[in-house]
């Protein structure tokens, strides 16, 4: 056997953990194709159809405070019954807009006011959305393409006017992803009418007014959900199999590629709402998978990206010994529990492999090309060891 933590004296590493925790349960009903924004430290989310049988949507709204992580209802959406709205925040103030009443598309954008607990509406978009999902930029909010066309448009919050800009060079598409990072949007995935589900993904910069392709994402979805936090952008990819189809997935802008950077617990949910606020994220309502079919969810996720240093102390108490072909062996001294979560990251923070290991059988498969790896190692008390190792 080699063992592979030699270089531990010199170099070592530690990781926060990507972490999810389900808070209380929305009071209202379940429902999917909701939409959520925050203003003055409130999450705001709503609207929405509450059974699959329905022919209405609702208009109901809904404030969450992540500090008390208590609930309350606020004023209706007064657009009324909506589906398939969408959302975005601007120095502290939080909109609505579009969606679908049943069939049609609309094109009215509202703010919604804390103090008075009122909405006021603003001018109207030159197009119609349902369904689509856009990014901001400074004080422009942007969307697009229009359904049927590949036409782009842009909000002026400050002045309230809207103006098109450069067309969305990919299929027309409804259901996207979008997010803004570093002064540039995001905008991708969705379901085209005529060449179904879609996987390319491109950035919009408006200082030229122009879009890029940048690299597609994989599995493909037209069910998820694109935020960013601190100025990363993810995807809450709910498409394929992988991860039971509920994977995040962060783009590195250096290296042009989609990296899974974590594995949402419990059942999978489809048609969320995920919004990125004070360097977490927060998925509302949606479709949830369980063992009986598709449900409608009232339940609230947080979810908070992990980090990598390679400036921590070594660690004594866990170690990676290579063993016959692609196995690895963890020695490790780690409290009691009988079972743990076992994660590698490459290097760049990339998680590629996640399993459960108990205590008396530690020895893992692992398929990795050579390299220098990072594996974390939790326990049922969710107390952390982890250790940087070489391939």
């Amino acid at each position: 056997m080699k063992l592979l933590f030699t270089l531990a004296t010199l170099f070592s590493c530690s990781l926060s953990a990507q972490t999810w925790v389900q808070k209380t349960d929305c009071p209202g009903s379940g429902r999917f194709w909701a939409t959520s924004f925050v203003c003055e430290d409130k999450i705001y989310t709503g609207t929405g159809r509450p059974e699959f049988s329905s022919l209405s949507p609702t208009s109901d709204m809904w404030q969450y405070d992540p500090a008390t992580d208590a609930w309350a209802q606020v004023a209706n959406f007064p657009g009324g019954n909506r589906e398939g709205t969408t959302s975005f925040s601007y120095d502290n103030r939080g909109f609505m807009a579009f969606g679908s009443p049943f069939i049609q598309f609309t094109n009215d954008v509202w703010e919604y006011i804390p103090e008075s607990n009122t909405w006021e509406q603003k001018a109207s978009c030159p197009a119609s959305f349902a369904f689509s999902h856009g990014f901001v930029i400074n004080d422009h909010f942007y969307i697009g393409p229009e359904n049927g066309t590949n036409k782009t448009f842009a909000y002026d919050i400050t002045n309230d006017s809207w103006s098109e800009v450069a067309a969305f060079p990919g299929d027309d598409r409804r259901a996207q992803v979008a997010f803004s990072v570093n002064g540039k949007g995001y905008l991708g995935m969705g379901a085209d009418v005529f060449s179904g589900v879609e996987s390319d993904f491109y950035r919009y910069d408006p200082v030229s007014d122009s879009w890029e392709e940048i690299a597609s994402i994989s599995p493909t979805s037209d069910q998820s959900s694109g935020f960013s936090i601190d100025n990363v952008g993810y995807v809450y990819n709910v498409g394929g199999s992988g991860g039971g189809g509920k994977s995040i997935y962060k783009y590195n802008e250096t290296l042009d590629q989609w990296e899974l950077v974590s594995t949402k617990p419990d059942d999978r949910i489809a048609n969320a709402s995920m919004i990125g606020y004070n360097g977490k994220a927060y998925l509302t309502f949606g479709e949830r998978t369980t063992s009986g079919g598709n449900i409608p969810s009232s339940q609230i996720w947080e979810f908070t990206p992990g980090s990598t240093s390679l400036n921590a102390e070594p660690n004594a108490y866990l170690k990676v010994i290579q063993t016959t072909g692609n196995n690895i062996k963890v020695l490790f001294d780690a409290g009691q529990s009988t079972e743990y979560q076992v994660r590698i990251f490459a290097i760049n923070g990339q998680l590629i492999h996640e399993t459960s290991m108990e205590r008396n059988n530690s020895e893992i498969q692992f398929n990795a090309s050579s390299g220098v790896y990072l594996l974390q190692l939790i326990d049922d008390q969710n107390k952390m060891l982890s250790a940087k190792f070489i391939r």
